[in-house]
């Protein structure tokens, strides 16, 4: 009997851990499209999108032009960004941060630099 119960767990378990695989890989390929979508928009050539677990998402603009730009530029652009992220993203967003990195390029060259802005989520009505 226990033998039994032992299996059935086990059975349950298995199909747990592979229902939240799948959620994992769906999650990641709205991140993938979400990320193509924002390098389309905003006309960029490297983004790279993060999310944790209390739906905080990151956007990082790697050698973005608007790097050299002031901070009302980089915060429009941060706003714009999160009010993008909202509308396209299929989950609900707490905070979209916009990061602009900038990398030294080259061989041997690892140098980085990086300012980040909170972007303002619209409110809901």
């Amino acid at each position: 009997m226990f033998k039994r119960f032992g299996l059935g767990l086990a059975l349950v378990g298995l199909c747990i851990s592979c229902e939240k695989f799948a959620e994992g890989r769906q999650m990641f390929r709205e991140l993938l499209a979400l990320r193509d979508e924002i390098t389309k928009e905003f006309h960029e050539s490297e983004v790279d999108i993060t999310i944790s677990t209390d739906n905080r998402m990151k956007v990082s603009f790697i050698n973005s032009p608007l790097g050299s730009q002031g901070r009302d530029e980089k915060q429009k652009r941060a706003d714009a960004v999160a009010a993008f992220a909202a509308a396209h993203y299929k989950h609900p967003l707490s905070a979209v941060t916009t990061v602009f990195v900038q990398r030294s390029r080259g061989p041997g060259m690892s140098a980085s630099s990086s300012e980040g802005f909170a972007g303002r989520l619209p409110t809901k009505p």
